[in-house]
């Protein structure tokens, strides 16, 4: 009986293993740009959802009777909490897999819409928009970059770029709908409609398969299918490795001084985007109008997204300087915002700052997921997002509480774009070295417990 057991067990062991080497898709494949498509259209929904919360900012205010501040806190502790329950999520995606860890997500943002849609205050709205819908994004978000680094190599900046150009895709695609989705049927069956919509995301996800291989591995895996039956001491480690977090990734200076710099940057990112439509209509601009505002980001965003995948994709180009010029042209176009008089300068906003957004966020993301080994991109993507994170569900709420005792915006877009100089300044530490190389090495299989570095900064003060 027990020799019986054995036998089964080996024999599952086996075709579990032959099953993994034949049904492994390899990177940088027509399936590698199914999943990064799929990734972006995730990314697309997700943030089309909460970066038009602007929208339904007023709308909310309006219905609860509330200050700024508290219906602020609604909208920017969902995004905030997208980033920092980064750890948590990377913790899912490491134990859990992408896939799953998705589709779990994905549901989990259904239920909170339906149950936002329920809301009788604006406290309730905190629990079933703010967290529930906030948690499930985050699975969705984490799950959505990490799944595209793995099933690509050559390619990994380009395709890391598209999928966040989901972000303006969904900005200037979702704007339109939301609009007149609230002028039809109100805020209340817009969430349900939005949670019947953003119930596709389960499906997309499928497409999350775990088991990826490097081109031409696949036909070496079925030749040596007797050695993948055996899998050595070094693979067990490195499964072992990928299930916690790894704190090394703050031995890289690249990556410190980014996260430091992206935290501060996330403090007065958001605010004019969320406060956009209740200071355009101090400006004596209609709703409909304002709404527009969110599509010429989204267009702006889109295009700077997918720039900053192919200008760090590029040997010569330092993404350093591509993030710094994004931190600096979103901190010069809150200035501008202060200035506005009419739509037409709301408009030039729009597009300047939907750029600064697609060049800042994009390059950060790429540079983040390529300065540390592979089997740390979960760990470091997680613990980079709970550092910003938590200032950015502190910026809208500090300009509405600014706004509700000074009676103007001013103030709190000012401060918003001293952020954004002072992040891009903080890069200099890495700019201004004695000494800085910059240098690309061959990724060799995690299996070998290589790695490559797209992007690593050697810096000798």
């Amino acid at each position: 009986m027990m020799g019986m057991m054995k036998f089964c067990g080996s024999f599952s062991s086996c075709s579990t293993v032959k099953c993994s080497s034949n049904c492994r898709k390899e990177m940088d494949s027509r399936w590698s740009w199914l999943v990064c498509f799929c990734a972006t259209l995730i990314i697309a929904l997700i943030f089309g959802v909460s970066l038009n919360f602007g929208l339904l900012f007023p709308v909310l205010m309006d219905y609860f009777q509330e200050s700024r501040e508290r219906t602020a806190w609604v909208g920017s502790v969902q995004i905030a909490l997208i980033f920092a329950l980064g750890p948590l999520t990377s913790l899912l995606v490491n134990r859990l897999g992408c896939r799953l860890t998705a589709i779990i997500g994905g549901l989990i943002c259904v239920g909170g819409l339906l149950l936002s849609s329920l809301a009788s205050s604006i406290y309730i709205m905190y629990i079933t928009y703010s967290v529930l819908f906030g948690f499930g994004s985050s699975c969705l978000y984490i799950s959505s970059y990490v799944i595209t680094s793995l099933y690509f190599d050559k390619n990994r900046s380009i395709a890391t770029g598209i999928t966040a150009s989901g972000s303006g895709l969904g900005t200037m695609s979702v704007a339109p709908i939301l609009q007149a989705l609230l002028d039809s049927f109100g805020w209340i069956k817009t969430y349900r409609i939005t949670a019947g919509i953003f119930s596709v995301v389960c499906v997309l996800c499928l497409t999350f398969d775990p088991v990826v291989a490097k081109k031409g591995e696949r036909d070496t895996d079925s030749r040596n299918s007797e050695e993948l039956e055996k899998p050595d001491e070094q693979d067990v480690r490195i499964i072992e490795k990928r299930k916690w977090f790894d704190f090394s990734v703050f031995k890289e200076k690249v990556f410190v001084v980014l996260t430091l710099a992206n935290t501060v940057a996330s403090l007065g990112h958001n605010t004019p985007r969320l406060h956009l439509v209740r200071f355009s209509e101090e400006l004596h601009v209609s709703a409909d109008a304002a709404s527009r505002l969110f599509i010429y980001i989204g267009i702006t965003t889109f295009i700077g997204r997918l720039l900053s995948g192919f200008l760090c994709n590029m040997r010569r180009v330092n993404p350093i300087y591509v993030y710094m010029l994004g931190l600096v042209l979103d901190g010069s176009s809150v200035v501008y915002l202060t200035q506005a008089k009419n739509y037409g300068h709301l408009i030039a906003f729009s597009f300047f700052y939907g750029l600064a957004d697609g060049l800042e966020v994009g390059t950060f993301n790429i540079t983040i997921l390529n300065c540390v080994e592979p089997t740390k991109r979960a760990s470091a993507f997680g613990l980079a997002s709970l550092f910003y994170g938590t200032t950015m569900a502190t910026g809208p709420p500090l300009a509405g509480f600014m706004t509700d005792h000074l009676h103007t915006y001013i103030p709190s877009f000012i401060l918003a774009a001293v952020a954004e100089f002072t992040a891009a300044s903080l890069l200099l530490i890495l700019l201004c070295s004695k000494k800085q190389t910059e240098r690309r090495e061959t990724l060799q299989s995690e299996e070998d417990g290589d790695f490559e570095h797209t992007f690593m900064w050697e810096t000798n003060v």
